[in-house]
């Protein structure tokens, strides 16, 4: 049971649990937490037939969902700029890891969405996510923008918008081995990447990396 506020202290983000099964506890009830909890059930938890793999979109949501891990928030208004963005994800960065739960084994599926209902310009919100992705990445956390219209490109399948989402929003959730691909243009990103998952990096992730370094050695001995 979770019954203990959590503010931000910047911008007074609130996440409360999008699928809370015990009536004692906060749940989100914005007039558009249906629609979010109607995407991430019928579509993040689906399979989809231009994913360019089986298994649903984001299994990280199906396994957030079902251990009632996934946490959201809604801030409302046209006004919503760079600014108060950054307050948000300032916020997110400090409560992320106090939201529950804490420290149980599953803990790693948490995740936390916010939501701008209404906005209908993006370019803030991936100039925001770029801007602040690196501490997240730093701290082994993820920090996403989704959008309508987003062309973010998925994993498997490069035509396929991974991103696109019907509510603008930006999410916080635990690194995990699949996300190679959304942090190897950078160095000290696949550092920290790494320093996590060496040990335990999937099959298909080594293949991908094995082809990355091969096509850059390449790319280099054709420049010399």
């Amino acid at each position: 049971m979770n019954t203990c506020r959590i503010v931000g202290s910047r911008s007074g983000v609130e996440p409360v649990n999008l699928f809370a099964p015990d009536p004692a506890t906060p749940i989100a009830t914005h007039p558009r937490a249906a629609e979010l909890r109607r995407w991430t059930r019928d579509y993040l938890c689906q399979p989809h037939p231009d994913l360019g793999r089986t298994g649903p979109v984001c299994p990280y949501t199906s396994r957030a969902i079902t251990n009632h891990f996934l946490w959201a928030a809604f801030i409302e208004g046209r006004s919503i700029d760079a600014e108060v963005l950054t307050a948000v994800v300032d916020d997110l960065y400090d409560l992320f890891p106090v939201l529950p739960p804490r420290d149980e084994p599953d803990s790693k599926f948490k995740a936390v969405l916010v939501v701008f209902p209404d906005l209908t310009e993006y370019e803030d919100i991936d100039a925001v996510q770029i801007e602040h992705k690196s501490r997240f990445v730093e701290k082994g956390l993820m920090l996403g923008q989704f959008y309508p219209g987003c062309t973010a490109p998925g994993l498997h399948n490069p035509d396929f918008p991974a991103l696109d989402a019907p509510l603008p929003m930006l999410a916080v959730r635990y690194m995990a081995p699949t996300d190679f691909l959304f942090l190897n243009t950078r160095h000290e990103w696949m550092d920290s990447y790494l320093k996590l998952f060496a040990p335990a990096i999937p099959k298909f992730i080594t293949s991908a990396m094995s082809d990355r370094l091969v096509q850059t050695t390449e790319d280099s001995n054709e420049t010399h």
